[in-house]
Protein backbone atom coordinates (compact mmCIF):
# COMPACT_ATOMS: atom_id res chain seq x y z
CA UNK A 1 0.00 0.00 0.00
CA UNK A 2 1.36 3.42 -0.91
CA UNK A 3 0.21 6.55 0.89
CA UNK A 4 0.84 9.90 -0.81
CA UNK A 5 0.28 13.09 1.14
CA UNK A 6 0.47 16.38 -0.77
CA UNK A 7 0.81 19.60 1.20
CA UNK A 8 2.26 23.10 1.50
CA UNK A 9 4.12 24.53 4.44
CA UNK A 10 2.71 27.35 6.53
CA UNK A 11 4.03 30.73 5.36
CA UNK A 12 6.26 31.20 8.41
CA UNK A 13 8.01 27.80 8.08
CA UNK A 14 11.43 27.66 6.44
CA UNK A 15 12.19 24.48 4.45
CA UNK A 16 15.28 23.77 6.58
CA UNK A 17 13.19 23.96 9.75
CA UNK A 18 10.58 21.65 8.22
CA UNK A 19 13.20 19.10 7.17
CA UNK A 20 14.57 18.96 10.73
CA UNK A 21 11.08 18.43 12.16
CA UNK A 22 10.30 15.88 9.44
CA UNK A 23 13.43 13.87 10.34
CA UNK A 24 12.31 13.81 14.00
CA UNK A 25 8.77 12.80 13.02
CA UNK A 26 10.04 10.08 10.73
CA UNK A 27 12.54 8.68 13.25
CA UNK A 28 10.45 8.90 16.42
CA UNK A 29 6.98 8.27 15.07
CA UNK A 30 6.63 6.90 11.54
CA UNK A 31 9.38 4.29 11.72
CA UNK A 32 8.00 3.10 15.07
CA UNK A 33 4.68 2.15 13.45
CA UNK A 34 3.71 -1.40 12.64
CA UNK A 35 3.91 -2.20 8.93
CA UNK A 36 5.84 0.84 7.71
CA UNK A 37 8.33 -0.11 5.02
CA UNK A 38 9.74 3.17 3.74
CA UNK A 39 8.99 6.91 3.72
CA UNK A 40 10.38 9.82 1.70
CA UNK A 41 9.56 13.50 1.32
CA UNK A 42 10.16 15.70 -1.70
CA UNK A 43 9.58 19.33 -2.57
CA UNK A 44 8.27 20.70 -5.83
CA UNK A 45 9.48 23.76 -7.68
CA UNK A 46 6.26 25.63 -6.87
CA UNK A 47 6.39 25.20 -3.07
CA UNK A 48 4.34 22.02 -2.96
CA UNK A 49 5.59 19.00 -0.97
CA UNK A 50 4.78 15.30 -0.92
CA UNK A 51 5.38 12.55 1.60
CA UNK A 52 5.27 9.02 0.23
CA UNK A 53 5.00 6.11 2.65
CA UNK A 54 4.97 2.43 1.75
CA UNK A 55 2.87 0.29 4.11
CA UNK A 56 2.50 -3.45 4.43
CA UNK A 57 -1.30 -3.05 4.50
CA UNK A 58 -4.10 -0.51 4.58
CA UNK A 59 -4.83 -1.62 8.14
CA UNK A 60 -1.31 -0.55 9.19
CA UNK A 61 -1.70 2.82 7.44
CA UNK A 62 -5.05 3.47 9.14
CA UNK A 63 -3.64 2.48 12.53
CA UNK A 64 -0.84 5.00 12.09
CA UNK A 65 -3.33 7.73 11.21
CA UNK A 66 -5.24 6.93 14.38
CA UNK A 67 -2.11 7.09 16.55
CA UNK A 68 -1.01 10.43 15.10
CA UNK A 69 -3.66 12.22 17.14
CA UNK A 70 -1.86 11.38 20.41
CA UNK A 71 1.77 11.80 19.31
CA UNK A 72 3.75 14.95 20.16
CA UNK A 73 6.18 14.22 17.27
CA UNK A 74 3.21 14.02 14.88
CA UNK A 75 1.67 17.21 16.31
CA UNK A 76 4.93 19.10 15.82
CA UNK A 77 5.15 17.89 12.25
CA UNK A 78 1.56 18.64 11.26
CA UNK A 79 1.66 22.09 12.89
CA UNK A 80 4.07 23.13 10.12
CA UNK A 81 1.63 22.22 7.33
CA UNK A 82 -1.04 24.46 5.84
CA UNK A 83 -4.12 22.40 6.82
CA UNK A 84 -6.13 23.61 3.82
CA UNK A 85 -3.51 22.16 1.47
CA UNK A 86 -3.24 18.62 2.84
CA UNK A 87 -4.50 15.86 0.53
CA UNK A 88 -4.02 12.15 1.24
CA UNK A 89 -4.41 9.35 -1.30
CA UNK A 90 -3.77 5.62 -1.11
CA UNK A 91 -2.65 3.40 -3.96
CA UNK A 92 -2.33 -0.33 -4.26
CA UNK A 93 1.11 -1.32 -5.52
CA UNK A 94 0.86 -3.60 -8.53
CA UNK A 95 3.31 -6.38 -9.39
CA UNK A 96 5.58 -5.89 -12.31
Amino acid sequence: MIEIVKFRLNDDVRPEEFLERNADFQQHFVYQQEGVQRRIVASGLDGAWIAITWWRSMKDARQCQSEQSTSSAAAGFTSMLDPSSVETDFFKELPG
